[in-house]
C-alpha cells in the first residue's frame, strides 16, 4: 500500500459531534512561558513578550466583527453543522489583565445570535496560571486544552498538574496536548506527563513539533512511540490499514515529524478517499500543493496586536489562493462586504493550496480532484453558494 494512494482527506463520520467552525483569536503575543521552540516574530502565531496587551476596548470591537463574519458562513452551513468553536489563546490569553471581561463579553455578544448557531468558548492554555485566575476562568470557558512544555520549571510544572486536576475534579471538559520534546533530557519529562494523564484518567494527545526546517528531529525510537500512540487511538476496524500506511515512513534515524505526515491538532479522526467510514487519526501525507480545500469554511484567524485577519493561522491562503490576509480589524466592514456579496452572487471561490507543508488546517476537507472535492463539500456546506 502507497501512501500517494491518497486522494482525500476528509472528516470521519462521528456521532458525537459534527464539524464545527474554529474562530482561532490570538487575543495576546504575550506570553508567562519563554519556550525555545515558539516563534517569536508578530506575524507568526507563538509569543513576543516585548509586545503590549491590546487594550480592552479594541478586543470588545473585534468580538463583534467575529460573530458576524462568521454568522455569514454559517448560514451556509447543514442546519445541523451550524457550530463555532471560539478559540481564545495567544502566547498565553489568561495572561491578559482583561481576561476575564473578554471572557465575559464573548457570551454577552453572542446572544445575538444564540438561535442562529451554536457556541463554545475554549481556551489554549499553558495552564501555568496563578489559582485566583484559573478558579475565575474556569466557568466562563467550556472546554480547556491544556499545552504541557517540557521546559517549564519544576513548580511550573506542579501548578500545571494542579490545575489540569482542577478542571477533572470540576467535571470541566478538557484535554492536554503534551508537547513530546525530543531532546533526550526532556523527553522523559513529556513521558511522564503522559503518565501523569493516564494515573489520572486525563485525556491527552501525544503531539510532536510542527518544524518543517528540522531544527529539532526526533529518534526513530522516539518517532516508533507516537506511531504507536496514533495506532492505539485509531478505529479498530481501521488498525490494521493504519499500520501498513504507519509502517512506511519515519525510516531515517532523524525524523522531521511534520514532513511525515500529520495527525489532527485537537485528535479529530479524518476519513481517507471519501470513505466515512475510515478513520484515522494520523494520514501518513504531506503537501497538497494545487489541492482543493475547504479551510476557508472551517476555519479564521484573527491576530488582535497586528489586526491581521487570516482564513488560518498556518496556512493563511486567502480566497484568491494567496498568501495573504482577508483584510484588518481597521477595517471590519470591508471583509464582511466582500464576503456578503460572494455569498450574494454565488460567486466564492475554491482555494487551491500553494503550500508545500500543511500544518493546522490539516483536517480541512481537500481533495486531489475537483470532483472529489465537490462530494466532501456537500456534506458540510449548501454549496449554492460557490463557484466550482
Amino acid at each position: 500500500m502507497s501512501n500517494c494512494d491518497i486522494k482525500s482527506i476528509g472528516f470521519a463520520l462521528d456521532p458525537s459531534g459534527a464539524p464545527a467552525f474554529l474562530l482561532d483569536w490570538e487575543v495576546t503575543k504575550k506570553c508567562n512561558l519563554d519556550c525555545s521552540y515558539c516563534p517569536t516574530d508578530i506575524e507568526t502565531g507563538g509569543h513576543n513578550n516585548s509586545t503590549r496587551h491590546p487594550p480592552l476596548a479594541d478586543c470588545l470591537k473585534s468580538i463583534d466583527f467575529m460573530y458576524e463574519y462568521v454568522d455569514l458562513y454559517m448560514q451556509q452551513k447543514k442546519s445541523t453543522q451550524r457550530k463555532v468553536i471560539l478559540n481564545l489563546y495567544g502566547g498565553e490569553s489568561l495572561y491578559h489583565p482583561n481576561i476575564v471581561d473578554i471572557l465575559i463579553a464573548c457570551r454577552e455578544k453572542y446572544a445575538v445570535y444564540k438561535d442562529s448557531w451554536e457556541l463554545t468558548i475554549i481556551c489554549t492554555t499553558n495552564a501555568v496560571v496563578n489559582k485566583k485566575i484559573w478558579d475565575r476562568v474556569v466557568d466562563l470557558i467550556d472546554y480547556f486544552t491544556c499545552s504541557y512544555h517540557a521546559e517549564i520549571l519544576p513548580s511550573q510544572e506542579e501548578t500545571y498538574f494542579n490545575n489540569i486536576l482542577t478542571l477533572k475534579n470540576k467535571n470541566k471538559p478538557s484535554k492536554a496536548v503534551i508537547m513530546m520534546h525530543s531532546d533526550p533530557e526532556k523527553w522523559p519529562r513529556s513521558l511522564n506527563a503522559i503518565e501523569f494523564c493516564k494515573t489520572n484518567s486525563i485525556k491527552y494527545v501525544a503531539k510532536p513539533f510542527d518544524e518543517p526546517d528540522g531544527d529539532r528531529t526526533y529518534t526513530a525510537e522516539q518517532f516508533e512511540y507516537m506511531k504507536s500512540f496514533w495506532i492505539q487511538n485509531t478505529n479498530s476496524k481501521n488498525i490494521e490499514e493504519t499500520t501498513q500506511r504507519l509502517n512506511q515512513v519515519g525510516k531515517t534515524q532523524k525524523i522531521i515529524s511534520i514532513r511525515e505526515g500529520r495527525s489532527c491538532c485537537g485528535g479529530r479522526k479524518l476519513s481517507l478517499n471519501n470513505d466515512l467510514k475510515s478513520s484515522v487519526t494520523f494520514v501518513p501525507h504531506q503537501g497538497f500543493k494545487d489541492w482543493y480545500c475547504s479551510v476557508n469554511w472551517f476555519f479564521l484567524y484573527v491576530q488582535q496586536i497586528t489586526g491581521k485577519v487570516w482564513t488560518n493561522k498556518d496556512c493563511r491562503t486567502s480566497l484568491n489562493s494567496k498568501v495573504e490576509p482577508l483584510g484588518t480589524l481597521q477595517e471590519p466592514d470591508k471583509m464582511i462586504s466582500e464576503l456578503k456579496n460572494q455569498i450574494d452572487t454565488g460567486s466564492m471561490p475554491v482555494i487551491k493550496c500553494v503550500k508545500q507543508i500543511c500544518m493546522c488546517g490539516y483536517c480541512a476537507p481537500k481533495a486531489k480532484e475537483l470532483d472529489d472535492f465537490k462530494d466532501l463539500i456537500k456534506r458540510n456546506v449548501i454549496t449554492d453558494v460557490i463557484k466550482f
